[in-house]
């Protein structure tokens, strides 16, 4: 009868050992290699961010370029001479009338893909088909006047983006129980005259977004 011979408990161990080395070298390596899920949802949401804002800013039936009679000083009133997002008069885009604080809140949340949220208290928190939340709320009632004194940061509003929703950990970088690598949220900042800016202690996010070169250029 023919008998096999089987493997010894030291052949087990010597290869058992070899696969530990290599599985060791070759992770680090994987995980390199392995796209940067929040990295990418950054870059995609200031990208998506940017171009909303320069739609809004760019059309006149939005918001018109009125600084102009500001300019010229010609007894212009109040609302004549709004720079971009100040101007707070009533438009009317896809059937629905937007004015006031949340004219750019409304008009912004119109132009996302709504999967879910936008209604009730909070009609400016809404989740997009990409599973990323957006909270509009910063926006309401943030724009000021300052820029017809000439004021460059006149009419700040603030965008607070989590890029996976509900999902853990539901923090930015600058948060106590956040770290550099494990935020999943971060602030754009928007002026009035339609320039954006990444919040300066979201500085990682800054970094994923720098593809975008007018962070570095507003």
């Amino acid at each position: 009868m023919r008998r096999f011979k089987g493997f010894t408990l030291t052949e087990l161990m010597v290869s058992l050992a070899v696969i530990g080395i290599i599985v060791a070298v070759v992770t680090p390596a994987i995980v390199r290699l392995r796209p940067n899920k929040t990295k990418m949802m950054v870059k995609k949401t200031f990208y998506t961010t940017e171009q909303i804002v320069s739609t809004l800013i760019n059309d006149q039936r939005f918001y018109p370029d009125m600084h102009l009679a500001c300019d010229l000083d010609a007894g212009a009133v109040d609302y004549e001479c709004a720079w971009g997002f100040d101007y707070e008069e009533s438009v009317r885009h896809e059937g629905e009338d937007y004015s006031g604080d949340e004219k750019f809140a409304g008009l912004f949340k119109s132009m996302l893909n709504i999967k879910s949220g936008g209604s009730g208290t909070d009609e400016y928190i809404v989740t997009t088909n990409d599973g990323v939340t957006w909270d509009l709320n910063g926006t309401i009632g943030a724009w000021t006047s300052g820029q017809r004194s000439g004021v460059e940061d006149a009419g700040i509003g603030t965008l607070l983006i989590d890029v996976n929703g509900d999902e853990a950990p539901n923090c930015r970088e600058s948060d106590s129980e956040c770290s550099a690598e494990d935020f999943d949220q971060y602030e754009i900042e928007i002026l009035a005259n339609g320039k954006m800016r990444i919040n300066e202690d979201d500085a990682k996010a800054i970094e994923y977004a720098t593809i975008n070169t007018s962070i570095r250029d507003n």
